[in-house]
């Protein structure tokens, strides 16, 4: 019994051993898999990451979905468009998914427009908007009716366009190239859109006239340029903006009365000082003509009014928009050139559109709106209300201008006032 409990220890000894030898040998294997793998899946010596994929590891850990196995190419593409544009809903769940659910019907839009236009769509810093929202936003509150401004438009004899030059007028043209036009600019949450259109056309007068781009202060006009029934952050004329800067004898510059997108009381002082610009009047190009809307810019910028407030206008993002718009008027912008794109998909000859939207919207800001057989309003009313500055001098303060010590006194009481208002509507809204 003896012998054959040993010779059964000495099996299970060797059971064992045998059993140990090949799990060795396992782990010896798969080490070595593991060892092959990681060197064929990591980055050569001083490789870098792509930006892609850094962006992707930084947002796992704000993306309320990052958490997921597997992200859909929509929901890669919006958390790279909330880093991009600084979205700020990121942490909120709920708002995050109404934004991504937004954000994927308006890039299948794109993508069908982009098959259906000439131009371009996609993920501007508006593709998380619906399109109630977009235009709530970011135009003018009162679409501009035709009648309405006839009713406004005071002295109309005297704004007629005057005779421009129908002989060498070149074939394409561009302010930009000629400096009269300031950067790009960003009108925010404030339908100021006019203030912006009015300021764009007085900054090229002046650098026309005068040699010198001063960028201007469109808050300025917000604030104060109450005439004619405009109204700050919810919508204007900009002829009404034309005359006040002419009653006002000039506008300040941008770094002095920075822009808010807000409406804030208008600082009488600042408004009475000596002004960085000024112009003398004002004129109005023949309605429904864009060949004499094109003479004009060849003078200088011209403000113009259009409708914007289609999806294609949301998420342009370059090319020659001949996409679908009307003429119901509810933006306005700034034509600084035109020209012909041989190369475009649809429509080839253009207008040069400076918008207010930011330079990440369209083409780095402007948008080449479709020019010429698009009937007679033009596309999205491009041709129906447009008008430019004058300017023969530079028309500063005279001495008999400067305001009284009365005058003073009742600037101070009104600012006074003014103020008062602002602070009681900031304590109680």
């Amino acid at each position: 019994r003896g012998a054959s409990s040993a010779f059964i220890t000495r099996r299970r000894a060797s059971a064992v051993h045998g059993v140990m030898t090949r799990l060795s040998r396992l782990r010896a294997s798969v080490a070595l898999v593991v060892v092959l793998l990681l060197a064929a899946c990591a980055p050569a010596r001083g490789a870098r990451r792509s930006s892609f994929s850094v962006g992707l590891d930084e947002r796992a850990s704000t993306s309320p979905l990052a958490s997921r196995r597997l992200m859909t190419r929509h929901e890669r593409d919006f958390d790279a468009f909330v880093l991009e544009h600084g979205k700020t809903y990121a942490s909120d769940a709920k708002e995050y998914a109404k934004r991504l659910e937004i954000f994927a019907e308006n890039m299948a839009r794109a993508k069908e427009m982009s098959a259906r236009d000439g131009a371009e769509y996609g993920a501007t810093p508006f593709a998380d908007l619906t399109e109630d929202e977009f235009a709530s936003s970011l135009l003018m509150r009162e679409p501009i009716d035709a009648a309405r401004v006839e009713r406004l438009k005071r002295h109309e004899s005297s704004r007629v366009l005057p005779h421009l030059p129908t002989e060498n007028i070149p074939l394409n043209f561009d302010w930009r190239a000629l400096g009269a036009v300031t950067p790009v600019k960003n009108q925010g949450q404030c339908g100021s859109c006019w203030a912006f259109s009015t300021v764009g056309a007085v900054e090229g007068v002046v650098a026309v006239k005068t040699g010198d781009l001063i960028s201007l202060s469109e808050q300025e006009l917000v604030s104060c340029a109450k005439i004619g029934g405009n109204n700050g952050c919810k919508g204007g004329l900009m002829d009404n903006g034309f005359e006040w800067i002419v009653e006002n004898r000039g506008v300040d510059d941008e770094e002095d009365w920075g822009y808010l997108a807000k409406d804030r009381r208008c600082n009488w002082f600042k408004k009475r000082r000596a002004k960085a610009a000024s112009i003398d009047g004002f004129k109005d190009v023949p309605r429904n003509d864009e060949d004499a809307l094109k003479k004009a810019v060849s003078q200088q910028p011209v403000a113009v009014a259009i409708e914007a407030d289609h999806r294609e206008f949301q998420l342009y993002s370059g090319g020659v928009f001949d996409g679908e718009c009307g003429t119901n008027l509810d933006h306005g912008v700034l034509v600084v050139g035109y020209g012909y794109d041989g190369e475009s998909a649809g429509h080839k000859h253009y207008w040069t559109v400076k918008n207010s939207w930011g330079a990440k919207w369209g083409e780095e800001g402007y948008i080449r709106i479709a020019r010429g057989g698009m009937g007679p309003a033009g596309q999205c009313g491009v041709a129906m209300q447009a008008s430019y500055p004058t300017k023969s001098s530079s028309a500063p303060l005279e001495d008999g201008d400067e305001p009284t010590v009365l005058d003073a006194a009742l600037g101070a009481v009104e600012d006074v006032a003014a103020w008062g208002q602002e602070r009681a509507s900031t304590v109680f809204l």
